[in-house]
């Protein structure tokens, strides 16, 4: 097994590269916080229903005078239940593998020699698995499919990407195309996406991108555009394509920070907000060779209908870090459960 960060770009003799504290992090897309995108459910440990109540039928009609007859009413309601998933992540490094790299320099002497999970190497690796570990919950919660297969059996992940780290649960996107599959009236069709090349599909115009954005307005459920808590969601490259619209017509174009890492643009006082992550995604993940599968993606919901629910708040915070001493083999460890459910699968437009 090789060492978990990799060396063979580096030039090792005693001149070069001797200290890994040395490295320097790249500048790295991450995903932003969960908690700001989508509601957060603790508790969450096993199928657990969440009821609601809805509108109601008619009442009243013209007086009946004596012995009226009662008038039928009753009250909607609905559920949703949230059936939790387990992941793991489990992560090993044999000391070993170090030798004759610059990491080298990062193991113990004498009996603890083997032993990692006091160096600098390990403490690297924490850093850049917390990201990760960001990212893969956005990939869990948004991409997931059950029944993922790579673009060589009939699917959508890129062939050469193993179809595991996308079973364990159906996501949003999949759970938004069965929404508008119901309901067509909340599908937005976005003529980019069915391109036949790359370069096609990504020379999106600043007028296209408006008017995604305007229809999505224009179909979004009345009940909802009232509630004055929807949002767009989108990929960077209809931001992108929006920005230019609105620099074209010299309005104004600049971002507005939300909170840290997250920023909008807006449209007719909504906020726009770019998803990078999810067009790193797309290009990564649902990469069809010649074309990606709808580069181009868009919602217009409510943050309380986006819901992710797991066990506890802090269920994706720590690691488990421990060496053992029979295999000599260092192991970092995470696990947890979780779901993401559409509380309302009414309330949203989806534009692809």
């Amino acid at each position: 097994m090789a060492s978990i960060i990799d060396f063979s770009n580096f030039t090792f003799t005693a001149e070069q590269i001797r200290d890994i504290n040395e490295l320097v992090f790249d500048e790295i897309l991450h995903a932003p916080d969960l908690n700001f995108i989508h509601s957060m459910f603790s508790g969450i440990k096993y199928d657990k229903e969440i009821g609601f109540i809805g509108a109601s039928g008619l009442v009243g009609v013209a007086h009946q005078g004596c012995d009226p007859e009662p008038q039928d009413w009753n009250v909607n309601t609905r559920k949703v239940t949230w059936t939790p998933k387990e992941w793991e992540i489990l992560i090993e490094q044999c000391a070993t593998d170090l030798d004759n790299t610059a990491a080298v320099y990062c193991r113990n002497e004498g009996i603890n020699m083997d032993d990692l999970t006091d160096t600098d190497y390990f403490a690297i690796l924490v850093i850049v698995l917390t990201d990760a570990v960001k990212d893969f919950l956005y990939r869990l919660v948004w991409f997931s499919d059950v029944d993922a297969e790579n673009a060589s059996k009939s699917g959508i992940i890129t062939n050469g990407v193993a179809t595991k780290y996308f079973t364990i649960l159906d996501g949003f996107f999949k759970q938004l195309q069965t929404a508008v599959t119901q309901n067509t009236n909340l599908l937005v069709t976005i003529d980019r996406n069915s391109k036949t090349t790359k370069k096609e599909q990504m020379a999106m115009t600043g007028d296209e991108a408006y008017a995604i954005l305007e229809e999505m307005y224009y179909n979004a459920p009345i009940e909802m555009r009232q509630s004055g808590n929807m949002r767009f969601l989108v990929t960077q490259s209809i931001a992108d394509a929006y920005q230019k619209y609105l620099t074209g017509m010299k309005l104004e174009s600049t971002y507005t920070n939300l909170v840290d890492g997250v920023k909008s643009l807006k449209f007719l006082g909504i906020d726009v907000i770019p998803m990078p992550i999810w067009d790193k995604m797309i290009q990564s993940y649902n990469d069809l060779g010649t074309t990606y599968f709808k580069p181009h993606r868009a919602v217009l919901i409510e943050q309380g209908n986006l819901a992710v629910g797991t066990p506890e708040t802090e269920a994706f915070d720590g690691f488990r870090i421990w060496y053992e001493n029979k295999s000599r083999k260092n192991y970092i460890e995470t696990m947890g459960k979780a779901d993401a459910k559409l509380l309302n699968d009414t309330r949203l437009v989806f534009a692809q």
